[in-house]
């Protein structure tokens, strides 16, 4: 190896474990650290590195990518020196390394093509950029290029490297040594990919599929039951009324309870943004949730963006995005409908509706012909209520 290639073979691997290693507090913070604040490349909502690591696609196997990167780096900076290590006494065995600016170079050509994957998921799938993950991905180019061997081919290099391991492994210890390395790993990669322990944001969004796994059956746009069912709830909301969050939990038992009951929700957000009717202020970001809401009812997801604007309460728009990448939305159609004119008039029609009804508070509910403000008190004076207007408990329900 020359000198000038040592030094780039040096330099470059440094570069990209630092990088890594910063990712590594990026992703800790943004998934483990309470109260932490944005990190220096959170710069905004296309370009933000803290949104990217609470993604699920900021793991593989469980394991976050930013420690993939520092081993990957680590593994640079030993093959870039592994020829000087070979002259200790006790780490002779390290000569099975013939070729070690070969393995550089494949494993640095490998790493750069999933990083164009990851660019490529970054851009179009999360619509969000992480800038320091980037700059990892053109480390990796630079260091595949410099450790390229003048007038070999690329398929040439490739051959040579898996030449050397099949060589390597024909040694009996360097099998058992390879077998025992490739064992452990599995059983490491097994354990975190199961349990989910470095990647909370893959444990969350389990339980939100799992939570949202029976709306498929029965729920449509901002209608939740049988589509026939004899009696219709209708239930006017915003998003920031804890009346509402217990009504939403009320009425998402009654419907799984009751065989003829369906409801459908109206957004009322009580907020003078949107809202002529309010002569103060009101609910702080009530009109940009009803627009997510709205928003995710073209892709048939309401009920799931509900669900996330009620349990996770997100104050801003760079909140209500990061709680939807856990789920299957089209993060760039949600964001263009949220901000079109068609979902913002659609909800000053909301809360021309709500006038019609004399609706002017939160939550208010018609079951059949009876009219309740508040959530309905308890949830058996609710489930009376609706007994008596006709509902049916499904058989054998406990």
């Amino acid at each position: 190896m020359t000198k000038t290639k040592r030094i780039l073979l040096t330099i470059l691997p440094l570069i990209g474990l630092a990088l890594s290693i910063e990712l590594c507090l990026v992703y800790y913070n943004a998934n483990f650290a309470v109260d932490a604040k944005p990190s220096i490349c959170a710069i905004n909502d296309s370009m933000d590195c803290d949104g990217v690591a609470r993604t699920p696609y900021s793991q593989f196997f469980g394991v976050p990518l930013a420690i993939w990167g520092v081993i990957l780096y680590l593994f640079f900076l030993f093959m870039t020196y592994v020829d000087k290590l070979q002259n200790i006494k006790f780490l002779g065995f390290l000569k099975v390394f013939k070729n070690p600016t070969s393995y550089i170079f494949v494993v640095g050509l490998i790493s750069f093509i999933l990083s164009m994957i990851l660019g490529c998921i970054s851009v179009f799938k999360i619509d969000s950029i992480c800038i320091f993950c980037f700059m990892t991905y053109f480390t990796d180019l630079l260091i595949a290029i410099s450790s390229k061997t003048k007038g070999v081919s690329i398929i040439s290099e490739i051959k040579t490297s898996f030449s050397d391991f099949i060589e390597a492994i024909k040694v009996p210890r360097y099998a058992i040594a390879f077998g025992v390395i490739l064992l452990s790993a599995i059983g490491i990669l097994f354990y975190t990919s199961i349990s989910n322990v470095l990647a909370p944001q893959i444990a969350r969004q389990m339980q939100l599929k799992k939570e949202f796994k029976n709306y498929e059956a029965f729920a449509s746009e901002n209608e939740l039951g049988p589509k026939d069912a004899e009696l219709v709830i209708h239930e006017y909301m915003d998003f920031n009324c804890g009346g509402c969050f217990m009504a939403q939990v009320y009425l998402h038992r009654i419907v799984s309870e009751f065989e003829n009951v369906k409801v459908v929700q109206h957004n009322l957000p009580l907020e003078q943004v949107c809202n002529h009717n309010m002569k103060f202020e009101g609910h702080k970001s009530s009109c940009l949730k009803a627009r997510y809401a709205l928003a995710a009812q073209k892709q048939n997801m309401y009920w799931q963006m509900a669900d996330v604007l009620f349990e996770q309460a997100p104050e801003t728009e760079k909140e209500i995005i990061e709680q939807a990448r856990l789920l299957d939305f089209d993060i760039k159609k949600l964001k263009e409908d949220a901000n079109s004119e068609e979902i913002k008039n659609k909800v000053i029609e909301a809360v021309k509706d709500a006038d019609s009804k004399e609706v002017n508070g939160t939550p208010t509910m018609f079951i059949g012909i009876k009219r309740i403000l508040g959530s309905g008190g308890s949830y058996p004076e609710l489930k009376q209520i609706v007994l008596e207007q006709g509902g049916r408990e499904k058989p054998n329900h406990d």
